[in-house]
């Protein structure tokens, strides 16, 4: 079955930001080539590493990213290896690349001998700061990103440090963006025969991720902070963050009118332990009455006259957390769906592998990789396309597994330039 963009020829010539923007256009049936220096992406030697598989090609996380892809290694320092990916470029739709616009310089790649080279190109910069401002020739990496977007103010407790959110998430959230805005390129260019420049920033990408804090800096005057489990409120609210279970552990998110609030929760209690503390007064009537928006805003204009409330609501919530600590993850989650409770399970990488719902839909996919004697297990896409689906195709490539291929079809004598040392 044809895929939606199976007839859009991508070069990829990313770093690391870029390797899923491709994978999302490859997973959508685009050719993607991905075009590497001679010594490899440096996600090739990223842990975690294939066991028994030589180190170029060990890499999950360029196994994961670059599913789909065919692969080719060039020079581009080289003139023999810039004018091949000049070449490679006239004949393709897209060009991803993350340089900066020094390193494009350097390379000889500037925008304007890219577009000499195919003036209907979309061509896409993906990179930590843009192309312009102050920053725009700094170094980036994830953290960096992370740090400056000011998304690590908010991640973490109180009481610790700022915390880096896991599994390079500004890359992620940069590619995204870059998928996107070549796929609305796509569109033009189809409409008007023109491509454009896509200009995708690490940085600007990241910060809707700082939900409203920006708002309430520009409309309160206040810098909103790290709050752990404990939400806005700046005290812990019962019923309201990561608790332990009996096998693991569940994020409860039972307060305000959510669902069927904590009353809900309460609901759950009795079910499964009988009446305890809180189905009695003074407890019951609180939960009942009091545990509303209206007793929120109390407790936060006023702290300190609210000490009352607040070692009442320590009390529900050491009741809760007790509750919590005695049933098993699932029997919490599945009754309290049951209940309209906002329960969800903290489900490892196991749990979520032996998924009942993603086997049900058949989500994930496997590919055949013989050169490194594996059978492969993918994630599925983020979309379900019913005319157009996404489709695992080919394994991530070996180093320069593609190059003659690539450069043949660009009308380039391939094999003179893996013999000079320029591909490979």
């Amino acid at each position: 079955m044809a895929g939606a963009l199976d007839d859009i020829r991508v070069i990829d010539a990313t770093g690391p930001i870029g390797h899923y923007a491709g994978y999302l256009l490859a997973d959508l049936g685009a050719d993607v080539v991905k075009v590497e220096p001679l010594e490899g992406d440096p996600a090739r030697r990223w842990p975690p590493l294939l066991p028994d598989t030589p180190e170029p090609e060990a890499g999950l996380q360029f196994l994961l990213l670059n599913v789909n892809k065919r692969g080719a290694a060039l020079d581009l320092g080289s003139t023999e290896g810039r004018e091949a990916f000049l070449r490679m470029v006239a004949g393709a739709d897209v060009l991803l690349e993350s340089w900066s616009a020094r390193e494009a310089e350097v390379l000889g790649l500037t925008p304007d001998v890219i577009e000499a080279a195919n003036p209907n190109l979309v061509h896409a910069s993906v990179t930590g700061w843009g192309l312009s401002g102050p920053y725009a020739e700094w170094a980036y990496a994830d953290i960096v990103a992370l740090a400056m977007s000011g998304v690590m103010n908010l991640a973490g407790f109180p009481d610790g440090p700022p915390e880096q959110l896991p599994d390079h998430q500004g890359y992620h959230c940069a590619s995204i963006n870059a998928a996107a805005g070549v796929m609305a390129a796509i569109l033009y260019r189809d409409a008007t025969g023109e491509g454009q420049r896509v200009e995708v920033s690490m940085h600007e990408s990241l910060l809707m991720a700082q939900e409203t804090a920006m708002q309430a800096a520009d409309i309160l005057g206040t810098n909103r902070q790290r709050t752990g489990g404990g939400g806005a409120t700046g005290f812990k609210m019962p019923g309201l963050g990561v608790y332990d279970t009996a096998d693991g552990a569940l994020y409860s998110m039972c307060t305000g009118n959510a669902g069927s609030g904590f009353q809900g929760l309460v609901e759950l209690m009795r079910e499964l332990d009988g009446p305890s503390e809180i189905h009695e007064e003074p407890l019951f009537s609180f939960v009942q009455e009091r545990m509303n928006t209206g007793l929120l805003i109390q407790a936060m204009q006023d702290p300190e006259g609210a000490g009352e409330i607040i070692q009442t609501l320590r009390r529900i919530d050491d009741i809760a957390t007790d509750f919590f600590r005695r049933h098993p993850t699932q029997t919490l989650y599945k009754r309290g769906q049951e209940l309209r409770v906002l329960l969800g399970p903290v489900n490892t990488p196991q749990d979520i592998s032996e998924s009942e719902q993603l086997a049900a839909r058949d989500w994930f996919r496997t590919v055949e990789d013989p050169a490194r004697g594996r059978t492969l297990r993918y994630p599925g896409p983020p979309w379900l396309l019913q005319a157009t689906p996404a489709s695992l195709r080919r394994p991530a490539p070996l180093l320069g597994e593609h190059t003659n291929e690539v450069l043949t079809e660009a009308g380039v004598d391939g094999g003179a330039l893996l013999a000079a040392g320029v591909a490979r």
